[in-house]
């Protein structure tokens, strides 16, 4: 490792840590108020288990076209470290959306298969777009063995993507909080319910 991917790594890694509460927050904040909120204990609803193996499917099908069975080594331990990954955050989901009072099975899946993953996927990719876009414009050919790409890299697709990106990643966390937003609304007027009913 060269003086210079050592730079990127820990620019990388420092934005991350920086970068990544924020983005989170800003997406899920509609959720998170609501659970905080609520507070309603865990519950599993059966649709959930579908949703789970929607996610254990995506993971399956990435591996298989990632690395493929020839591979057999690398093919377990990735399918391995993704099934565990999908079922930790299939866990964590549905307890956030039972403390946030998320009963329909349309917005609980949703949540678990689109908005969750997709925050996370920006978690990581908004901090890591610089050095990427950078890589891009100054070593393509590398970031075509990283990327498995078929064809070469046009000249100055770094800045293309930079100025793309720098459009279309504030727009995608500006959609990704109004489906936040739209699967917890309504999950306030629970709470009245709940308290008249230990009353």
């Amino acid at each position: 490792m060269n003086a210079r991917d050592r730079v990127l790594g820990i620019a990388s890694f420092e934005l991350t840590l920086l970068l990544a509460p924020v983005v989170a927050w800003l997406i899920l904040g509609p959720v998170n108020r609501a659970g905080g909120k609520l507070k309603a204990p865990t519950r599993f609803h059966l649709i959930d288990f579908v949703w789970l193996l929607v996610e254990l499917q995506v993971g399956l099908g990435f591996t298989l076209q990632y690395i493929g069975v020839q591979y057999q080594r690398s093919f377990f331990l990735l399918l391995a470290f993704l099934s565990c990954a999908v079922l930790m955050m299939w866990a964590g989901a549905v307890s956030f959306l039972s403390r946030a009072g998320v009963r329909s099975g349309m917005k609980r899946g949703v949540f678990i298969v689109v908005l969750l993953p997709a925050t996370l996927l920006l978690m990581v990719a908004i901090p890591l777009f610089p050095a990427a876009c950078f890589l891009l414009e100054s070593d393509p050919h590398m970031m075509e063995l990283v990327l498995r790409l078929n064809f070469s890299i046009p000249q100055g697709a770094g800045v293309t993507i930079g100025v793309l990106g720098l459009i279309a990643m504030p727009v995608l966390g500006l959609i990704l909080n109004r489906i936040s937003a739209w699967i917890v609304r309504g999950a306030t007027e629970l709470a009245p319910i709940r308290k008249a009913a230990t009353a």
